[in-house]
C-alpha cells in the first residue's frame, strides 16, 4: 500500500504513553480513545514516521504524552529495527513481537498509543515485581495516579494526588494481552503480576490493602485468596431495616470469612460519614459479615496488618501460618515497596 500521500503518524509508547493514560483518565474520568481495528492499525503502523519534522511536542503535551516546558524524552515505537534512529529528545524503540489487532488506541489522526495492557506490559520491561504490581493495580482500578502534586485527592499528606476514575483494563484483560504476546519484553514480570490483579481498587490505599492481603505468603503478603474489591453486597430485609439500606459497597469483602475491610481515611471523621459507616455495619451484622476498619496507621504497620490477617484466617476457620524471619523481612519489603510506588513514606 502507498503511504506516500497520508500523514505520518507517531506511535508513543512506555512511560510517555502511560503518562498520557494517566493525563487523559485524571482529564475525562475514562480514556476517550479507540481501539484500532487490524486494518487500521496495519495502515497507522505502515505510516508511524520517527524524526525532529514527525514529532511536534506542542501536540503531544496538549494529550500530556509530555511536559510543556520540559526536555524529557519522549518514548515511540517503530514496527521494525530497521526503522530506528537516533535523535536527541526521542527514545526509539522497535516492537521486539508482532502486536495483535486491538491493542492501539487512536489518540489523533497523528498519534498512536498502545492499549493500558499493552502499555503494561512495556513497562514491565523496566519495573521491579513490586512496582509493576502498584501500576497494574491502578491501571486495574478505578484512580489514577497524576504526575505531580495538585489539589486532587492525596493518599496522605504530601503525596502525589489521584483521580477517581473508570478502569483503564481489567485483570482478565491483561492476561488475555499477556497471552497473545508471549515473546514480547516485559512480558515475563507481567505474567507474574496478572495472577495477582485485583480489579477496582478506588485509591492508592485500597491497592495497598489489596496487595498486603491478596498477594501469597511467600510473596510478602497474607495468601487471602478470595478477596473482592468494591463489590455490591445486597441486604435481606433484616438487614435493610438495620441499616436503611438496600446494599452496601466494601472496599474489601472476603466470602469465606464472611469478613469486611473498610479503610477509613480523613474523610470518615466526618459525623455524615461517621452516620453512614454505623450504618454500613449495623447492616453487614445482620448478614453475619463482620466489618473490620483500617486506617492510615494500619497500612504502615506489617504488626497492625499481620493482626487484622489472623482475624480473617480465625474467621476462616482456618490456622494462620506461622511467622518466621524470613517472611517477615518480605512484608516489610513489600508494604515499603507498595508505599513508595504510591509516593508514600515508608514503614
Amino acid at each position: 500500500m502507498d503511504t506516500s500521500s497520508n500523514p505520518s503518524v507517531i506511535v508513543v509508547s512506555h512511560e510517555s504513553a502511560l503518562r498520557g493514560i494517566r493525563f487523559a483518565r485524571c482529564r475525562y474520568g475514562f480514556l476517550p480513545w479507540e481501539r484500532l481495528d487490524a486494518r487500521r492499525q496495519r495502515d497507522a503502523l505502515a505510516r508511524t514516521r520517527v524524526g525532529r519534522t514527525a514529532i511536534n511536542r506542542d501536540e503531544l503535551a496538549r494529550f500530556g504524552f509530555c511536559g510543556w516546558d520540559d526536555d524529557s524524552e519522549v518514548h515511540v515505537l517503530v514496527p521494525r529495527s530497521a526503522a530506528r534512529r537516533s535523535n536527541s529528545g526521542i527514545n526509539v524503540t522497535s516492537s521486539s513481537a508482532d502486536v495483535p489487532p486491538g491493542l492501539f488506541l487512536t489518540a489523533s489522526p497523528n498519534i498512536i498509543v498502545p492499549a493500558p495492557e499493552l502499555c503494561f506490559i512495556q513497562c514491565c520491561e523496566t519495573l521491579s515485581f513490586v512496582d509493576a504490581l502498584a501500576l497494574g493495580l491502578e491501571l486495574c482500578g478505578t484512580f489514577s495516579m497524576k504526575e505531580s502534586p495538585d489539589n486532587s485527592r492525596t493518599a496522605t499528606e504530601g503525596a502525589p494526588g489521584y483521580q477517581e476514575c473508570e478502569a483503564a483494563m481489567s485483570a482478565r484483560g491483561l492476561a488475555k494481552a499477556i497471552a497473545r504476546l508471549p515473546r514480547m519484553y516485559g512480558v515475563n514480570t507481567a505474567r507474574k503480576v496478572s495472577s495477582h490483579l485485583l480489579d477496582n481498587a478506588r485509591s492508592p490505599m485500597e491497592a495497598i490493602l489489596a496487595g498486603m492481603f491478596h498477594l501469597p505468603f511467600a510473596q510478602g503478603g497474607f495468601g487471602i485468596g478470595d478477596m473482592q474489591l468494591n463489590q455490591k453486597i445486597p441486604f435481606d430485609r433484616t438487614a435493610m431495616d438495620a441499616s436503611g439500606m438496600p446494599y452496601v459497597i466494601c472496599d474489601a469483602y472476603i466470602p469465606s470469612a464472611k469478613t469486611a475491610l473498610e479503610y477509613n481515611g480523613r474523610y470518615h471523621d466526618d459525623p455524615q460519614a461517621r452516620l453512614h459507616d454505623e450504618r454500613k455495619s449495623l447492616g453487614l451484622e445482620a448478614l453475619g459479615i463482620t466489618m473490620l476498619p483500617l486506617n492510615q496507621d494500619t497500612l504502615r504497620s506489617v504488626d497492625a496488618l499481620e493482626a487484622v490477617a489472623r482475624i480473617i484466617y480465625k474467621r476462616k476457620g482456618q490456622r494462620y501460618r506461622s511467622r518466621s524471619k524470613n517472611s517477615a523481612v518480605k512484608r516489610i519489603e513489600l508494604l515499603n515497596g507498595l508505599r513508595a510506588a504510591f509516593g508514600l513514606k515508608p514503614y
